[in-house]
C-alpha cells in the first residue's frame, strides 16, 4: 500500500515549528483554544461510527457545497453530516447551519498523529474533499482506514501543476488514494490525469459553484438600504481604499458605497483609516443609521452578504484588484446582478471566462477603468440590467449541475 514517502515526513518534522506557531498565532487571534486543540488532533469529540465528512477549507468551499449538503440532508434526513474547515470564518458561518445533524470541527494538520486522531474520533463513512485540498499524510491514512476519499469540484491551478518533482510525486500518491475525483472541467480534468490521477475515477461532472443559484432569492430580508448602492463585497487591505476614491462619482448619482471586507475582523482597522482620509461612515454591526451624508458603509456581519447582493444596483467582486485571485464571480451573477472584477481572478478564470464570453461581467485592467466602468453604468440602467440579465441566465443553464453532484455523492456512500 502506497504511503507518504519518508521525505515528505522529514518536511513535515522540519516546517513543523512554523506549523505550530501558525496555529498558536490563529488560536489567539480569532480560533481560540479548539481551533489550537483540533488542528492539532486533540479536543475531538467521539462521534458515532458513519458520518459523513465534508472537508471546506474556508468561507468559499463551504458557499459551494452547503447547497449539495443541504439538498443531501433533505434526501438523507437520518444521515450525520461532519463538517471541517482550516479558518476560524468558515467555522462561525458553518455554525449558523448547525443542528443535530450536522456539526463542525477543524481540520487536522497533515501531520500523522493529528490525523490519526482525527479518524478515530471522528470515524467518517466516507470523505468528500472540497476543490484544491491534496493533503497526502490524511488521504492515505484514510485509504489505511478504509475511509473513502473523494475530491468534489475538483481544480487544480497551474501553480500546482509547476511544483517541484518531490512535491508533484507526493500529490500524484495522494491521489491514487481518492476512489473519485468530480472534477469541475475539461481543463481540471486533464490536469488531474496529468497529475496522476486515475482516469477511469476521474469525471467531468461540472462546476458546483454554479448551483449557488436560489429561486428564493426576492424573499431575503431587506437592508434598509434607502439609497441605490455599490456594494464592493469579499474585498481586501487596500482594495477598500482604491475603491473609496469613487465615493464622490458615486455621490453625484445619490449612490452608497457599501464595503463588505472578505475578513469582518478588520472592521475597526479599516474604518479608521477611511475616517482619517474624511469620509463619513456607518458600520453594520453597531446598527449605525445610513443618511444623506454617510459615504461608506461597512458590512462586518456574517450569513448577511445575500441580502446586499439582492438590493445591490451594482457589484464589485473583491480580491481582484490586487493578486489575490478573485472571489466567487457567481454569487453575484446568481442575483441578476451586473458585476465588475479587476485583473487578478486566477482562482475563478473559468467562470470569469464564459461569463465573459456571455458578456455577463465586466472585467477592468486596474482601478482607473474601474472608475470610467463607474461612470457609464451609473447613468445607464439598462445597460447594468443587460448584464445582470445575462449573468442570470448563464447561472439558471446550469442548474442541472447540483442534481449531479447530489447523485454521485449518494453513489459514493452507498458503495462505503
Amino acid at each position: 500500500m502506497q504511503s507518504t514517502s519518508t521525505r515528505y515526513k522529514l518536511s513535515l518534522l522540519a516546517l513543523s515549528p512554523l506549523v505550530l506557531a501558525y496555529v498558536i498565532y490563529r488560536a489567539f487571534k480569532d480560533g481560540g483554544i479548539r481551533y489550537f486543540l483540533q488542528r492539532l488532533g486533540f479536543g475531538y469529540k467521539n462521534s458515532e461510527p458513519g458520518s459523513i465528512h465534508f472537508h471546506c477549507a474556508s468561507v468559499g468551499e463551504y458557499i459551494t457545497a452547503k447547497p449539495l449538503i443541504l439538498a443531501f440532508l433533505a434526501e438523507n434526513p437520518d444521515n450525520k453530516i461532519v463538517i471541517t474547515t482550516n479558518t476560524p470564518t468558515a467555522a462561525k458561518l458553518v455554525a449558523k447551519d448547525a443542528d443535530k445533524n450536522l456539526t463542525h470541527c477543524y481540520f487536522p494538520v497533515d501531520f500523522s498523529f493529528s490525523v490519526k486522531r482525527f479518524l478515530k474520533h471522528i470515524q467518517p463513512r466516507t470523505s468528500f474533499i472540497l476543490e484544491t485540498e491534496i493533503w497526502p499524510t490524511y488521504y492515505t491514512l484514510a485509504k489505511q482506514y478504509k475511509i473513502p476519499v473523494s475530491i468534489i469540484n475538483a481544480r487544480l491551478s497551474e501553480k500546482t501543476l509547476q511544483a517541484n518533482h518531490f512535491i508533484k510525486k507526493e500529490y500524484s500518491c495522494a491521489l491514487s488514494s481518492a476512489v473519485k475525483i468530480l472534477a469541475r472541467s475539461k481543463q481540471d480534468h486533464k490536469k488531474f490525469i496529468s497529475l496522476g490521477a486515475n482516469p477511469k475515477t476521474t469525471n467531468i461532472i461540472g462546476n458546483l459553484k454554479y448551483s449557488t443559484y436560489n429561486y428564493k432569492h426576492n424573499q431575503l430580508a431587506c437592508t434598509t438600504i434607502k439609497r441605490p448602492f455599490f456594494l464592493a463585497a469579499s474585498t481586501h487591505e487596500n482594495e477598500e481604499l482604491q475603491l473609496s476614491q469613487h465615493v464622490e462619482l458615486l455621490k453625484r448619482k445619490d449612490f452608497l458605497l457599501v464595503l463588505a471586507p472578505r475578513y469582518p475582523e478588520r472592521c475597526e482597522t479599516l474604518s479608521q483609516q477611511l475616517k482619517r482620509n474624511g469620509f463619513n461612515i456607518a458600520i453594520r454591526s453597531q446598527h449605525d443609521a445610513i443618511n444623506d451624508e454617510t459615504d461608506i458603509y461597512i458590512v462586518d456581519t456574517l450569513g448577511e452578504l445575500d441580502i446586499f447582493f439582492n438590493e445591490a444596483a451594482l457589484v464589485f467582486v473583491g480580491g481582484s484588484l490586487i493578486p489575490r485571485g478573485g472571489h466567487n464571480i457567481l454569487e453575484p451573477a446568481s442575483f441578476g446582478k451586473c458585476t465588475i472584477v479587476g485583473p487578478h481572478t486566477d482562482n475563478f478564470d473559468l467562470e470569469i471566462k464564459e461569463l465573459l464570453d456571455v458578456n455577463a461581467v465586466i472585467q477592468v485592467k486596474d482601478n482607473h477603468e474601474l472608475g470610467m466602468q463607474l461612470i457609464t453604468l451609473l447613468k445607464n440602467d439598462l445597460q447594468r440590467e443587460k448584464y445582470g440579465i445575462n449573468a442570470m441566465n448563464f447561472v439558471e443553464q446550469q442548474s442541472a449541475i447540483l442534481s449531479n453532484y447530489l447523485n454521485e455523492v449518494q453513489m459514493i456512500i452507498d458503495k462505503s
